[in-house]
């Protein structure tokens, strides 16, 4: 041990995005448990915990989705909050136009994601593409297909802060999970029949 004390930190208070879910969890769905599992995955440790408190407390207090790129604000100990981006990896453009065309042949799907239910099979569709849904999937040792950025001096990445926006990521995930495919660069306009 180094015996080098840091300052304890406590974050201003922030009535911004609060998580809804008990203890931060996410939701009940397959694909809930399963985001939560992959973010467990990915070797947050006890970056995802404080992240939780985070989510929780309503330190997010902003977050737009943007295609491929969620950005947000969290409030921290600092006056000015910090900025959050978070890209996911998209499918190469000839995954994508399969991934499409296989959707649109299957009505029931759209249906469903509609509804807001995600059916197992689009997982296997983005699998089969050589494409993770959900965050964790590994391309190479420390590297995940989801990149997080966060204007923090915190040298971990991801830090609490991107933690927290996962965690608030999840919740709408788990309310609407069309927002993966959208995290994907699938967009729900393109899987309507155009005649």
């Amino acid at each position: 041990m180094s015996g080098k004390k840091y300052p304890l930190r406590i974050p201003r208070f922030a009535a911004g995005i609060r998580a809804q879910e008990p203890r931060g969890s996410v939701g009940r769905s397959w694909w809930s448990k399963r985001w939560t599992s992959s973010l467990e995955g990915m070797g947050l440790g006890a970056r995802l915990g404080r992240g939780r408190n985070y989510a929780i407390s309503g330190q997010v207090v902003e977050m737009s989705l943007q295609g491929p790129r969620v950005l947000a604000a969290v409030v921290g100990g600092r006056p000015q909050p910090y900025a959050v981006s978070i890209d996911f990896r998209t499918p190469d453009d000839a995954a994508h136009e399969r991934i499409v065309a296989a959707l649109r042949s299957e009505p029931m799907l759209v249906a469903r994601l509609l509804a807001d239910d995600l059916p197992m099979e689009v997982e296997e569709l983005f699998r089969r593409e050589g494409c993770s849904l959900l965050p964790g999937g590994k391309l190479g040792p420390g590297l995940y297909d989801v990149t997080t950025k966060c204007s923090c001096p915190d040298y971990a990445n991801p830090c609490k802060h991107s933690s927290a926006v996962l965690m608030i990521l999840g919740e709408e995930i788990s309310r609407r999970p069309q927002a993966l495919l959208e995290l994907r660069g699938i967009m729900m306009e393109e899987l309507y029949d155009e005649d």
